[in-house]
């Protein structure tokens, strides 16, 4: 196997990984910097794909459920003023580095992950992962990239087991994982 091969599976693997373990976390701040991780992981699979719009779009991701990791505790303020900038700076990359139509898919699916990631919790924002891994299941499919189309259907699957679960257990404080909202 080719070592860019090796390379584009391995850190498709990786982020697969990661994805999937976050949407099963009950900390909302652990899910968000995993999944934050799992992002620049995504976004040097796609620039080895050559898919750019979606490895531009993939580190603002991350930078996006980072910052919102940092504003779960903050004021309604601080939040929006981190949807509204995320979500011009989403546009703005889509617009930047368009490929066609399908960047449209993109675009949506980054804009609806930055409202989850800075406006939801708990149950609502793993169940709305659901939509968001269709919106980009059209970008794994006409790229041919298995391991981001299992990514999609692990990180489905994840976020309705972790929505579930949600419901079947009381968060432990203890443990750092606050109430959801």
């Amino acid at each position: 196997m080719p070592t860019d091969d090796l390379l584009i599976h391995a850190t498709g693997l990786a982020a697969l990984a990661m994805n999937a373990f976050a949407m099963l976390r009950r900390c909302e701040k652990s899910l968000r910097l995993q999944s934050g991780f799992a992002g620049l992981l995504w976004a040097l699979n796609n620039v080895l794909i050559g898919a750019h719009t979606a490895a531009a779009l993939n580190l603002v991701s991350a930078g996006r459920t980072a910052t919102s990791a940092a504003t779960l505790q903050h004021g309604a303020g601080a939040r929006s003023l981190g949807l509204a900038a995320f979500g011009v700076l989403t546009v703005a990359t889509g617009l930047l580095t368009w490929n066609g139509w399908g960047t449209l898919f993109l675009i949506a699916a980054s804009l609806w992950s930055t409202y989850a990631m800075f406006y939801m919790t708990g149950r609502t924002l793993r169940y709305s992962m659901l939509a968001i891994s269709a919106l980009w299941m059209y970008h794994a499919w006409s790229y041919e990239a298995w391991e981001q189309m299992a990514a999609n259907v692990l990180t489905a699957g994840a976020a309705l087991y972790g929505g579930w679960r949600f419901d079947r257990q009381p968060p432990d404080e203890e443990a750092g994982e606050p109430l959801s909202r």
